[in-house]
């Protein structure tokens, strides 16, 4: 069983393009699958087109009272999925914006069969680009996951926070259980880098397949308060390293 996780807030615009690829891709691959949208408190018609896939796609709705952030959403499809999922069953998460293309799914999917446990979809593996994407944003991305690599290096891993993965349910559940509400603290983009570097202490293989992201494809407005972005990165990165270190004394 493939679950695919995604995460939305505000995205009525998106969701339908988005619902209709997966359907499109599932029913010619012949994927048994089911799709968890954690509508992050939208005040738009975000959920009622999830709603109206409801006799044509496998899928479900998680509402959130009101907005809570990309981690929270993240958790509360994680914990969803816990509870659903058997051994061998697979994870995919990625943005509910139309930015990343589902058609690479059957690679991604490829590549976990040979002893993966994660695989990530990359902007910075060979093949991989970024279209639509403004300089500042790019400059983010890359600089987030150089000092990341530094901080916290894990092997096959170039791009630390990218949302696009096909994650083992079995990794996913383990961290589950370990961590219980420590899993996922940041609710903000920070929860990305935070999944997989805790997911990284229970010794996962890691690789990547090539992303070429269309941001230009994007309709709503990007969430991301850039400054705020840039601290929070920096005290997750300090705060991590030194428990980390703290622990391994």
């Amino acid at each position: 069983m493939l679950y695919v996780l995604l995460p939305a807030y505000n995205e009525e615009k998106s969701m339908q393009s988005l619902l209709e690829r997966f359907k499109k891709l599932f029913a010619e691959n012949k994927i048994h699958y089911l799709i968890v949208v954690v509508d992050d408190g939208s005040t738009d018609r975000t959920a009622e087109t999830v709603n109206g896939f409801n006799n044509e796609i496998n899928i479900s709705l998680v509402p959130h009272p009101y907005n809570m952030g990309l981690g929270a959403a993240m958790r509360t499809g994680f914990d969803y999925i816990a509870g659903l999922s058997k051994p061998g069953d697979l994870i995919l998460t990625m943005d509910a914006d139309d930015t990343h293309n589902p058609s690479i799914v059957g690679d991604m999917i490829q590549k976990i069969q040979k002893g993966k446990d994660i695989i990530i979809a990359s902007r910075y593996e060979h093949g991989g680009e970024e279209i639509g994407l403004a300089l500042h944003r790019k400059i983010l991305s890359l600089g987030a996951s150089f000092l990341l690599k530094i901080f916290f290096p894990i092997e096959g891993v170039k791009d630390y926070t990218c949302g696009f993965r096909l994650y083992s349910a079995d990794i996913i559940k383990k961290a589950v259980d370990k961590y219980k509400e420590n899993f996922i603290t940041h609710n903000s983009f920070v929860c990305m880098a935070e999944i997989l570097i805790k997911l990284s202490y229970l010794g996962v293989k890691v690789d990547e397949v090539p992303l070429i992201l269309r941001y230009d494809l994007k309709q709503g407005q990007s969430k991301m308060k850039k400054i705020r972005t840039i601290f929070r990165y920096i005290h997750f990165i300090f705060r991590e390293k030194f428990k980390s270190d703290k622990n391994n004394q």
